[in-house]
């Protein structure tokens, strides 16, 4: 099972995300910059809405 990625492993993704987007758009984003499987699990968890920079995706996401 691949561990919980932790904040400073997401940010090194989502810092490549064109904000503002939605959960969608990041997800989608993430995939297409060849994230890892356990980071895009991460992000399926994320609420819906629209995020204006990673910083808010990062609080936004439950605790694992």
């Amino acid at each position: 099972m691949p561990s919980v990625p932790d904040r400073g492993e997401l940010l090194r993704v989502l810092c490549h995300v064109q904000f503002p987007a939605t959960k969608q758009e990041i997800y989608r984003q993430c995939a297409e910059l060849g994230a890892p499987a356990a980071h895009l699990a991460r992000l399926e968890t994320l609420p819906e809405g629209t995020y204006v920079e990673a910083d808010t995706v990062l609080q936004a996401l439950p605790r694992p």
